[in-house]
């Protein structure tokens, strides 16, 4: 009798035990990177001076080899990528948070990369790279460069971009663009007027003297730039998820936003179903994304104030990574 009892009590123990061995060890994945479409674009600048890259998108990249620590004979090749598609963004699995967890919206992403004989090339001391995006690109937006938090997602820190192309007279008719710091315009406004008068710098002013359609990249600045707007009017909550059938050694989860190109990823252990300090802006769900053996399971849920130090049921349903892209449309 003491024997039956015994087994009894062990029952749970074993199906447990064999549970968890049928599970695999849990590996972040991104589940959308079948879907990238964008590739690298390859520019060889050989030993050339001087040059204005184009991207296929419309990126101009201003590029002069002596801001480089180069030989006479080592020549230079430019990797660009360009995603102005927030699809594209999101496939890369490039989320939109800065290093103080603010969310941000993005209007693009690059990632500019100079190389010589296979090893990269920062810029020498003092010297500046100027990015031209498409048009309106940077209206209302700012810079941020990538890093990366202890879990291999990128998150974005704020760049200073204190400067403008201001367009200098130098006599005879002759005007060069100059690289300033912002706050020498006024000065650097008295020299032309001291040039050329005040009745003709006001025709020249019409021909836009002060160019503001750029960004520069500064000495080991990183490979990833995003151009970006912090999401105004946020708010902010924690909350729990449960999973009762004990399938998913872990989840990847994405928070995203309805009609704004933002979204958060993060990767939880079966354990650590804890979100913290998630933001809120409109309509906002998360979407997660568990395997168990060759099959994908979701569960998207409507995320809002009210769910605040809350705790939720985890419903996970099968799934294919074609209908997974689609609900991220939804």
């Amino acid at each position: 009798m003491k024997l039956r009892y015994l087994l009894f009590l062990l029952l749970p123990f074993f199906f447990t035990s064999c549970k968890k061995e049928n599970q695999k060890p849990f590996i972040p994945k991104n589940h959308l990177a079948d879907f990238i479409t964008e590739k690298s674009q390859f520019f060889d600048l050989d030993t050339i001076e001087f040059k204005e890259i184009i991207g296929k998108y419309g990126t101009k990249i201003r590029y002069v080899r002596d801001y480089f620590n180069l030989k006479q004979n080592d020549k230079v090749q430019l990797e660009l990528i360009e995603l102005y598609d927030f699809n594209e963004i999101l496939y890369r699995n490039i989320q939109t948070l800065t290093t103080d967890n603010e969310l941000l919206e993005t209007s693009g992403v690059l990632k500019i990369v100079f190389t010589s004989n296979g090893k990269k090339l920062n810029l020498r001391k003092g010297e500046k790279i100027i990015v031209y995006p498409p048009k309106r690109k940077l209206k209302n937006n700012t810079i941020f460069l990538s890093e990366s938090d202890h879990t291999g997602n990128i998150k974005w820190k704020i760049t200073s971009q204190n400067y403008r192309l201001f367009s200098i007279y130098r006599g005879g008719g002759i005007w060069v663009k100059t690289l300033i710091d912002k706050d020498s315009l006024p000065y650097y406004k008295k020299i032309n007027l001291n040039s050329i008068g005040h009745e003709t710098y006001e025709k020249y002013i019409s021909k836009d003297l002060i160019v503001k359609d750029f960004f520069i990249l500064n000495q080991n600045d990183s490979n990833w730039i995003n151009i970006d707007r912090f999401v105004k009017n946020t708010s902010k909550i924690n909350f729990k998820l449960n999973d009762k059938s004990n399938k998913f050694s872990g989840f990847d989860s994405y928070i995203v936003y309805k009609n704004i190109d933002s979204f958060i990823h993060e990767s939880k252990f079966e354990n650590d179903i804890l979100f913290e300090n998630i933001p809120i802006s409109g309509t906002t769900y998360i979407i997660i994304v568990g395997s168990y053996r060759t099959q994908i399971y979701y569960d998207k849920i409507t995320l809002n104030e009210k769910l605040d130090n809350s705790e939720i049921q985890l419903n996970m349903k099968k799934t294919t990574k074609e209908e997974l892209k689609n609900l991220f449309k939804q």
